[in-house]
């Protein structure tokens, strides 16, 4: 188990907003093997993700869902977080020994804000850097004032 002084959602959060973490179980380094699928690193930070989730109080609103592809090769490992009336986001560079503990703390963060921004200040560190975009709710915030 991953030790993290994260136990429970942020204080300020009344959220049971349910939010969906997806692993993309088929990223891999340039030159590995494609198979066996289970030494993909996608597909270990996926395990590893599960695990962790299921041992920690986010796991009831998070759930770890895998993709068979990002589209992130460039990139790996990709995972995304998306909410239903949230803003998504999506990064890469991700690895299964070193990042599970820094994803826990950023979805903690995300599904503690009614709208799913998270401030780049805000985010773990490694999270920051390695962020390749966000998209806006469907049919919902525009970020931009109407009179513009």
């Amino acid at each position: 188990m991953i030790e993290t002084a994260l136990t429970e959602l942020p204080k300020e959060s009344n959220t049971s907003r349910s939010s969906v973490l997806h692993v993309c179980t088929s990223c891999r380094l340039p030159g590995s093997p494609r198979e066996p699928r289970e030494n993909r690193l996608g597909f270990k930070l996926y395990e590893k993700l599960c695990r962790i989730f299921n041992e920690s109080p986010v796991g009831r609103y998070v759930e770890v869902r895998p993709v068979e592809c990002l589209s992130l090769c460039p990139r790996p490992c990709g995972i995304a977080f998306s909410s239903l009336g949230a803003w998504s986001y999506l990064f890469g560079d991700q690895h299964p020994d070193e990042s599970a503990s820094d994803i826990l703390e950023c979805i903690s963060l995300y599904i503690a804000t009614t709208d799913g921004l998270m401030p780049r200040q805000q985010r773990p560190k490694p999270l920051r850097a390695s962020i390749l975009g966000r998209v806006p709710p469907q049919g919902g915030i525009s970020g931009m004032d109407e009179s513009q």
